[in-house]
C-alpha cells in the first residue's frame, strides 16, 4: 500500500521580533502509508525555504508550514510550482 497524494498545509502565523520566516515539517512515510520519520526546520531565509518546500513535494514528502509570509501568495507559488 503507497499513498497516492501530497498534503500540504499553510498557516499563517503573526509576526514576532526574532522568529523565522517560517517553521516547517516534513513527514515521511514507508511503503505502507505510515509515518516514519518527522523533521521540523526553521527557516530565516526565504529563497532557501521555497526551495526545501518544493524540493519536499517533489520527493513526496507531506509538508506543513507555519509562516510570517502571505498565505495566497505561497498557496499560488506552489501550485505553480507543482503543475
Amino acid at each position: 500500500m503507497s499513498r497516492k497524494s501530497i498534503d500540504v498545509v499553510i498557516y499563517q502565523v503573526p509576526k514576532f521580533e526574532n522568529s523565522p520566516l517560517a517553521t516547517v515539517r516534513f513527514t515521511e512515510y514507508d511503503g505502507y502509508g505510515r509515518a516514519i520519520k518527522v523533521n521540523e526546520i526553521d527557516y530565516w531565509d526565504k529563497e532557501y525555504f521555497h526551495c526545501q518546500v518544493l524540493e519536499a513535494v517533489g520527493y513526496g514528502l507531506d509538508v506543513a508550514i507555519c509562516t510570517q509570509e502571505n498565505v495566497r501568495i505561497l498557496q499560488r507559488k506552489l501550485k505553480s510550482w507543482t503543475n
